[in-house]
C-alpha cells in the first residue's frame, strides 16, 4: 500500500560493534510480521545478515534495509555494521535516517564506536536514542551507563522507562508514557502482559516522571513557566514538548531492551511512530550547485525530485542494486532523473522496498522514503539524483585508506576479471581505494584495516568468481650513490661485420640532498659528442635508474655531468649512445657504492590517554621518532615518523593495543637512510636483485 510522507519514519540502527543491532531488527521484523521467525544475527536465518562472509563471520559487514509497518506507519529501519574496519558504510546510510538509534550493550557501557555515530548523527542533525540492549546479560548495568552518556557526551540522558529486573532477572519495563509494567514472556514470542507498577518500584518510577517532566520543561519557556507555577505538566503537554525537544536534538531519551529475548523491543517502534519527525519536518539542506556555490533545498512533498544514494551492492540475480533516500518530491512518472553529482541521466525503473534481498514492489518513491532500483548505469553511492533540481545533496567524505595489499590473479587471462570486479568492489565500498605498485607491476587495493582488505577479497572471489592473490606490496627502497665519482668512463662497441656501434662518453657523478631527485648537466666542449646524440646518453642514463646495483631498486637524488665523449662519425648511432650512459652510470655506482633508502612516514595518532605510553614505546621500536603530543579531552594526538616497512600492519595492531580506540592517518614524509645493520638483509631479501653486465 502507497504511504503519505507523513507516516513515514527513518531509524537508524547505529553503535559499537555486537552491541546488537541486527538483533534488535530481526525482532522489529518478527514482531510486525514481516518475517515467520525470529532470525539470528550473523547466521543464514538473517533477514539482514545476508552476505555469507556475515555469516562467516558472525556479524554485520554492510549496511541493510528493511520496512516493517507499525500503527499505519511505514517505518523504515537501517541495521549497520559497528566494526571499525566498516564504520563509514554506517555513516553513509545514516544520512538516509530521520533518527539514530544508538544501541549500547549494557555490560559494556560506552565503547569507541558509540562515541563515532553519535557524532556522525549530530553532524547530521537528526535526533539520538539510545537503546540499552543485553539487559539481562551478566554485569549489565544501566545506572552506569547511563552516567557515562552524560560524561562522554555532555548530553543528560532521559529514561522513558524503568526496567522490571536487572542481569538475569530482566523481564520487561514500565513504560511512563503509558505508567504500566510491560511483563515479557521468555519464548522470544515478544508477547507481553500489561500490568500495574510493582509496589516496590512506584518511587523510582514517580523520580523517572518527575524527571521526565523537568528535562521536557526546561526545553521550552512556556512549559517551563507552567512548571516553576504548578510544579506538574499534563500527558498531553508532556508529549508535545518531548516531541520539539527530540526533534532539535535538545533532549536524548533512553529505552532498555534483551534483543536476543525479544523484550521490550516493541518499544523502539512506538517511539518512532509518536516522537520521531517525519521526512517533512527535516530543515532546509545545504546543497552545492553545478558550479559548487552553496544553494539550499527545501523539502517539500510537491517540490522539485530530490534523492541521495545511500547505499549500493551487487545482487547475484539483479545485477547493480542502488538503494536512495527521497528528501523532496517525488520519483518522476517516466523515470528520468539528472544526476547532478557527475551530470549523467539515468532512468529509473522498477522501484522497490527492500527487506535485506527481499524485495517489494512499489509504485513511487515518495519523500521521505527508501527505496531501491537496479541497474543505474553511472550512478554510486553519496551522489544525488533529481528530475528538475541542481543542487548535490551533502555527501559523506571518507578518510585515506590505513593498509593495502597487492593482488593478482591466479589464473592467466583473469587480468580483465580482476579490474572489473575491483570497481564493482569499490562501487559497493567507497572506502576501498584501487591503486599500483610500480615495483611490482601488480594492483593494490587499499582499505580500513586487515579484516576490510580479507573481506573484501573474500567477496570478490565469491561475488566475481575471481581468485587473486595478496600480500603486502614491496616497501618502495631506493639506492643513492655514497660518495662523488669523476671521469668515469662509459663505453659501448659492437662490431658484427657490417656497421657497428661505437659510443663513449665520460662522466662526473655526485650524490644530491634527500628528495632532489635527478640532475643531467651537459658540459660537452668541442664536439667530442655531437650535439643530436647528448640526449641519447641522458636516455641511457635514466633507463639504468630503474635499477640499482645493490639490490634493484631504482636509483635517486644524484647529479651527472657529461664532461667529454668519443665517437665515430659510421659508427656512432643513438642505441650506442645510450649504451654509453647506462654503463658509465653503472661504473660509476660501483667505484661509488651506493647505501638503500627507506620510505619514512608521518603519523597522526589519536589514542585513549590511558594507552598514551604504550603507543610512545611502540613507535620506538618500530625505529620511529615521537615528534610531540597533545592532550584532547580523554584522547593523546601523537604526532610521530616511522619507516614503512615498520608500520605496514600497524592499523590491526594499534586496533589491537587500544582496544579498537585508536584511529591514525599517515602521509609520505620523504627518504631516509637504512641504518647499516639492515641494509645487508634487505639487499639479500630484494625480490629485485639482478646480476648486471
Amino acid at each position: 500500500m502507497p504511504y503519505a510522507p507523513s507516516d513515514i519514519r527513518n531509524i537508524a540502527l547505529v553503535g559499537h560493534g555486537v552491541s546488537g543491532k541486527t538483533s534488535l531488527a530481526e525482532a522489529l521484523l518478527f514482531n510486525t510480521g514481516a518475517t515467520s521467525r525470529l532470525g539470528e544475527a550473523g547466521s543464514a536465518t538473517s533477514t539482514l545478515d545476508f552476505e555469507p562472509e556475515e555469516h562467516k563471520r558472525g556479524g554485520t559487514i554492510g549496511s541493510s534495509f528493511a520496512w516493517v509497518e507499525h500503527d499505519g506507519h511505514k517505518v523504515n529501519v537501517i541495521d549497520t555494521p559497528g566494526d571499525g574496519n566498516f564504520i563509514f558504510d554506517a555513516f553513509t546510510a545514516m544520512q538516509g535516517a530521520d533518527a539514530a538509534y544508538i544501541v549500547v550493550s549494557a555490560p559494556d557501557g560506552i565503547e569507541v564506536q558509540t562515541e563515532a555515530v553519535y557524532r556522525r548523527a549530530v553532524e547530521l542533525g537528526i535526533p539520538r536514542v539510545f537503546v540499552l540492549n543485553k539487559m539481562d546479560r551478566e554485569r549489565a548495568d544501566y545506572k552506569k551507563v547511563l552516567a557515562e552518556i552524560e560524561e562522554n557526551f555532555g548530553a543528560k540522558p532521559v529514561p522513558l522507562q524503568v526496567p522490571l529486573g536487572q542481569e538475569d532477572s530482566f523481564g520487561g519495563v514500565v513504560s511512563l508514557m503509558q505508567m504500566k509494567a510491560l511483563r515479557y514472556k521468555r519464548d522470544g514470542s515478544g508477547a507481553s502482559e500489561k500490568g500495574a507498577i510493582p509496589d516496590e518500584l512506584s518511587e523510582a518510577v514517580a523520580a523517572a516522571w518527575e524527571n521526565l517532566v523537568e528535562c521536557v520543561a526546561e526545553t521550552d519557556e512556556e512549559l517551563l513557566e507552567k512548571y516553576l507555577d504548578t510544579f506538574e505538566l499534563s500527558e498531553d503537554e508532556v508529549k508535545r514538548g518531548f516531541q520539539a525537544a527530540l526533534k532539535k536534538g535538545e533532549l536524548v531519551p533512553v529505552l532498555y531492551t534483551c534483543a536476543t529475548g525479544n523484550v521490550a523491543v516493541q518499544a523502539l517502534l512506538d517511539l518512532a511512530v509518536w516522537a520521531v519527525p517525519s521526512p517533512l519536518e527535516r530543515e532546509p539542506f545545504d546543497g552545492t550547485d553545478a558550479t559548487g556555490d552553496p544553494i539550499e533545498v527545501v523539502v517539500a512533498e510537491d517540490g522539485p525530485f530530490y534523492a541521495q544514494v545511500v547505499k549500493t551492492f551487487m545482487d547475484e540475480f539483479s545485477g547493480k542494486v542502488t538503494i536512495f533516500r527521497v528528501f523532496s518530491g517525488t520519483s518522476p512518472t517516466d523515470g528520468g532523473v539528472t544526476n547532478t553529482s557527475n551530470g549523467g541521466h539515468e532512468r529509473l525503473g522498477a522501484l522497490y522496498a527492500l527487506r535485506g534481498t527481499n524485495r517489494d514492489a512499489v509504485q513511487h518513491a515518495v519523500t521521505g522514503d527508501i527505496v531501491s532500483v537496479a541497474k543505474l548505469k553511472d550512478t554510486h553511492t553519496n551522489e544525488t539524483l533529481t528530475d528538475s533540481g541542481t543542487a548535490a545533496l551533502p555527501a559523506q567524505t571518507y578518510p585515506a585508506p590505513m593498509m593495502e595489499y597487492t593482488i593478482t590473479a591466479t589464473s592467466k587471462g583473469d587480468e580483465d576479471k580482476l579490474k572489473t570486479a575491483v570497481e564493482r568492489l569499490i562501487e559497493e565500498d567507497p572506502t576501498l581505494v584501487r591503486g599500483y605498485d610500480d615495483l611490482s607491476k601488480a594492483m593494490v587495493l587499499r582499505g580500513m584495516g586487515q579484516a576490510h582488505l580479507d573481506l573484501s577479497v573474500e567477496k570478490m572471489r565469491r561475488k566475481f568468481k575471481v581468485a587473486v592473490a595478496t600480500d603486502l606490496p614491496a616497501v618502495p627502497y631506493r639506492e643513492t650513490l655514497r660518495k662523488p665519482v669523476k671521469h668515469v668512463e662509459g663505453k659501448h662497441k659492437k662490431q658484427t661485420g657490417g656497421a657497428g656501434q661505437f659510443g663513449v662518453c665520460f662522466l662526473d657523478v655526485e650524490p644530491l640532498p634527500r628528495n632532489s631527485g635527478f640532475e643531467f648537466v651537459d658540459k660537452i666542449h668541442g664536439g667530442s659528442i655531437p650535439k643530436q646524440l647528448i640526449p641519447s646518453v641522458e636516455k641511457g642514463i635514466r633507463a639504468r635508474m630503474g635499477s640499482g646495483p645493490a639490490a634493484g631498486y631504482p636509483i635517486v637524488d644524484f647529479r651527472v655531468t657529461l664532461t667529454d665523449g668519443k665517437y665515430h662519425p659510421v659508427d656512432s648511432k643513438d642505441v650506442a649512445f645510450q649504451m654509453a650512459g647506462s654503463k658509465g652510470l653503472q661504473a660509476a655506482l660501483v667505484k661509488g657504492g651506493v647505501k638503500i633508502l627507506e620510505p619514512v612516514y608521518n603519523m597522526h595518532i589519536v589514542v585513549p590517554s590511558e594507552s598514551m605510553g604504550d603507543i610512545m614505546g611502540d613507535i620506538t621500536s618500530r625505529r620511529g621518532r615521537v615528534m610531540g603530543m597533545e592532550p584532547r579531552g580523554n584522547k593523546t594526538v601523537i604526532e610521530a615518523s616511522a619507516p614503512l616497512a615498520e608500520i605496514q600492519r600497524y592499523a590491526p595492531d594499534l586496533r589491537s593495543m587500544t582496544a579498537g580506540k585508536g584511529t591514525f592517518t599517515m602521509d609520505f614524509g620523504g627518504y631516509e637512510e637504512v641504518p647499516g645493520n639492515l641494509q645487508d638483509k634487505i639487499i639479500a631479501e630484494s625480490p629485485f636483485r639482478r646480476e648486471h653486465e
